[in-house]
């Protein structure tokens, strides 16, 4: 069977769901760690202080969303508004 241009699609699985084996994976691998936290954390506190760092970094990945990079054109801004922006900014940090 040829595929028509515009046909609606039909058959497998919804957009959005969710697929059975990376499911499977990933309550497999929580229940490993939700086991071995005890192990783990205790390996964790023998590593050097720099590994250890960068463990926890690598654990992060896991746990928060990434950020994307904002670009702002500034081009199109007037001096006042830019001004208005860094001195917002600034207040924020202190």
């Amino acid at each position: 069977m040829v595929f028509q241009k515009g046909r609606e699609k039909t058959g497998g699985r919804k957009p959005g769901s969710t697929n059975k084996a990376t499911t499977d994976i990933k309550s497999r691998i929580a229940t490993l760690i939700d086991s071995q936290f005890d192990g783990i954390t205790t390996d964790l506190e023998q590593l050097e202080p720099k590994d250890r760092i960068a463990a926890y970094l690598k654990f992060l990945e896991y746990i928060l969303p990434k950020q994307r990079e904002q670009k702002i054109d500034l081009s199109t801004l007037t001096d006042e508004q830019v001004d208005d922006l860094l001195n917002k900014a600034l207040n924020k940090l202190s």
